[in-house]
């Protein structure tokens, strides 16, 4: 399970692994979970299988890049949201 993905490869393409993603933003897997399911990052389901798009991880950087104030925001109208169906609640092994 450790395959080396090239950037330049991830980039180009249209859906991620949740470790690839996370791979891409220098964050645990654990971390990838929780943000979907806080809803701070969209991803599909693929059979039993989870894919982040592409687009919606760069979108998920712009974000970031806004700034504290506009990530505040971001943070209190995520708090209203329902979580992701499917995204499990608790991460990590049992």
């Amino acid at each position: 399970m450790n395959q080396q993905v090239d950037e330049d490869s991830g980039s180009s393409r249209l859906l991620l692994t949740i470790e690839e993603a996370a791979r891409c933003l220098a964050i645990g897997r654990s971390h990838i979970y929780e943000l979907m399911q806080r809803g701070g990052l969209r991803s599909v389901r693929i059979g039993r299988s989870r894919r982040i798009l592409n687009s919606d991880l760069g979108a998920f950087i712009e974000e970031l890049l806004r700034g504290p104030d506009d990530n505040r925001q971001r943070d209190q109208q995520l708090v209203h949201r329902s979580p992701v169906n499917g995204v499990p609640l608790r991460t990590g092994r049992r």
